[in-house]
């Protein structure tokens, strides 16, 4: 019973530490120039949790531990890679003489080589095979087998190996499926989080980001400018008759062009500032730190290029499209950062009340 509790114990550990590190460590994974950081710290993650399994054992004679140890191995190479898994082997094989430096120890290092390479084999051998779980199976399998063999060789008393390896197969079958399926369901649920999170921020046809997202940096834009007393400029733009696009060449046609001019501001920004479209064919740009004159080379720019670029539709047909775009920009043309957005939009009604194809501050 004393056994089973512990086993139990156990489980509990690597639920509750899977959630949290997946919550803290998978949440914000980014990709970095140096990806031996991240392996390093996932495989030390890993290797942390090897640890307080032991820690929490069974300790089924002075010498020899039973626990789940071999469950963040075989996480780190399902779902991580093998660097981070190897990593983690090394850190669980050195802390395993914390216990005791004896038979027992010697053997749980040939031990956890021997599940490394057998994880590495069945990862080898089922390297097309698309299900987590099947391979998660099989890993599990082999580690009951593993240890079996090897409980088996260090206690030798048939009165304690029986009735500990029935409740081990139990409890660590259950165990790593547990596991397993528990990070796989939370990586799949980060993953459509931050997807969804994505698409309520980023306009679903030309990629630029939406109105809620100029909001949250518009927000910030304008507290920096004001916090450290640096420039900030704003450009409305609006495409010339695109109503006369659409209801003369189609809906289909009208969204090819928003998407080429989309493509034609982010190259003129290139990361110099945001492009948004805030809504038909209304678009948006914030240049932190950008004056009014810089701001207004920027939107020659993007008028300029934009008016020259053909527009093909077809093979014989290519539009000629123009845009108007209005600037407000802090210090210059206010000093009231509350102001530039209804500032911007005048001067762009300006631009289009004065002949359109032009830029108006």
């Amino acid at each position: 019973m004393v056994m089973l509790e512990d086993l139990f114990v156990n489980i509990c550990i690597v639920t509750a530490l899977l959630f949290v590190y997946m919550k803290l460590r998978w949440g914000s994974r980014e990709k970095t120039e140096y990806p031996w950081i991240s392996h390093l710290i996932d495989g030390i993650c890993g290797g942390i949790l090897g640890f307080l399994l032991m820690e929490f054992s069974i300790r089924v004679t002075d010498e020899t531990l039973a626990d789940l140890r071999y469950i963040p191995i075989l996480l780190m190479l399902l779902f991580v890679g093998k660097v981070p898994a190897i990593i983690s082997a090394l850190f669980i094989i050195s802390s395993r003489f914390l216990f005791g430096v004896n038979l027992s120890s010697y053997a749980a290092v040939i031990m956890i080589a021997s599940l490394v390479i057998g994880y590495l084999v069945i990862e080898k051998i089922l390297k097309n095979e698309n299900n987590i779980l099947l391979k998660g199976m099989y890993m599990v399998l082999y580690s009951n087998i593993v240890v079996t063999i090897f409980l088996d060789y260090v206690l030798n008393d048939s009165r304690i190996f029986t009735p500990l390896v029935a409740i081990y197969w139990i409890i660590s079958t259950a165990g790593g499926f547990t596991s397993i399926f528990l990070v796989n369901y939370l990586r799949r649920s980060e993953y459509l989080f931050r997807k969804y999170e994505n698409e309520s921020t980023i306009d679903f046809l030309t990629g630029l980001r939406n109105v809620r997202n100029f909001d949250s940096i518009w927000g910030y834009s304008k507290e920096l400018a004001e916090k450290k007393k640096k420039s900030l400029s704003l450009l409305m733009l609006d495409i010339d008759h695109f109503k006369r696009i659409n209801d003369t060449y189609g809906h289909g046609n009208g969204d090819f062009v928003l998407m080429e001019i989309s493509r034609i501001m982010e190259e003129a920004v290139e990361r110099k500032g945001s492009v948004f479209r805030k809504g038909g064919e209304e678009f948006a740009i914030i240049l932190p730190t950008y004056s009014k004159l810089q701001a207004i080379e920027i939107a020659e720019r993007i008028r300029s290029r934009v008016e020259m670029h053909q527009f093909r539709i077809d093979e014989n047909t290519k539009l000629l499209v123009t845009i108007s775009i209005g600037i407000a920009s802090f210090p210059e043309t206010t000093e009231l950062i509350d102001n530039m957005v209804e500032i911007a939009d005048k001067a762009l009604y300006r631009a289009k009340d004065n002949g359109r194809n032009q830029i108006y501050y």
